[in-house]
């Protein structure tokens, strides 16, 4: 299970939804990780924050549960790949997302998202919503 940033943030902000979602996750003994794209989207919110030095401390107690997988070349490449095949469909894709898809592709796992609009045109991608 992959956890899109949308959940580590639902889960900072301590949503019922995804809160009741990670517990099941626990319960099943899935292990938990975190793309290294979205580690980038974090820190980009903590840079934003008002309170940065606070929101850090709230998204290193969240990501300490999870494992970090890195954009490696293949995982890279398959998001590319897709990222193209979509373009030519006339279908937009931030590259981030497309980034995210590409580690999920490559390591077949599920993303846990509650934007299943952002990832719902990736071919053979599983997702699961909160």
């Amino acid at each position: 299970m992959i956890a899109d940033s949308c959940f580590i943030i639902d889960l900072i902000r301590k949503s019922q939804s995804a809160l009741k979602k990670l517990d099941g996750l626990k319960e099943t003994r899935q292990l938990q990780y975190i793309t290294s794209p979205t580690v980038m989207e974090l820190a980009v919110g903590v840079a934003l924050a008002a309170l940065p030095i606070n929101e850090q401390k709230r998204v290193d107690e969240i990501l300490s549960g999870f494992q970090i997988i890195p954009l490696d070349t293949t995982s890279a490449w398959r998001a590319g790949i897709e990222i193209g095949r979509l373009r030519k469909k006339g279908k937009i894709v931030d590259p981030i997302d497309g980034q995210i898809a590409g580690i999920a592709l490559q390591h077949d796992e599920t993303i846990v998202t509650r934007n299943a609009r952002y990832f719902q045109h990736f071919k053979n991608l599983k997702i699961e919503l909160y």
